[in-house]
Parts: structure tokens; sequence; C-alpha cells
């Protein structure tokens, strides 16, 4: 059995329903994976977060609008909408390579 994927939000609130969403949608799809929220309220919130997700392994976060400019800079790469705009919607762990990027790390 492969290794379990870990998501997240990060944020100062969860929206309401979303972690069941992304759950419900893990478990129709057969995949061994979980979606979380991670409270998350500023830069110093942010930077500990990353660190638990290189630690962790987890694979990646959807980030809330009030975060994504302060993450911009704390990415190993960019896609280039994400270059265009300077702020990050999710963050793509690959292989302790964050990778800021505008698009879902998985279209559920």
């Amino acid at each position: 059995m492969r290794e379990r994927q870990i998501y997240g939000f990060l944020g100062p609130t969860c929206p309401c329903g979303m972690r069941e969403e992304w759950n419900r949608s893990f478990t129709e799809r057969g995949l061994n994976a979980f979606f979380d929220f991670y409270r998350t309220r500023n830069r110093h919130d942010l930077e500990l977060r990353l660190s638990e997700m290189f630690l962790h392994e987890r694979a990646g976060y959807i980030l809330d609008p009030s975060l994504q400019e302060l993450a911009f800079d704390l990415m190993d790469r960019w896609d280039e909408e994400t270059l265009r705009l300077k702020k990050v919607a999710i963050v793509k762990n690959e292989g302790g390579i964050f990778i800021g990027s505008q698009c879902s790390f998985y279209h559920h």
C-alpha cells in the first residue's frame, strides 16, 4: 500500500466543510490521502507550517488569501502564473522542494 499523502489548508480559519469535502473526494477516488486544517495567522506561523511540511513530508497546502503574498519568497520555485502575480495559492512539496503554484495539486 502506498504511503498516505497529507494535504492541508493554511489560514486563520478553515472554510466550512473544506476538510470533509476533500477527505470524501479522496475516499471516493480510492486514494490513500488525508486533508486537514493547520491554523496559520502570520509569517511566523507560515514558516513553522512549512518546516512541518518538510519534516513530516506533507504533500501540499492550500493557502488562505491573507497568506499568499507572505509565502512568495519562502518558495524554492514558482510556476509562471505565480511569478507574475507574486503570490502563492498552492504549495507543493516535491521531495523537499517547495513549489509555489496557482494550480491545484489535486483536482477534486
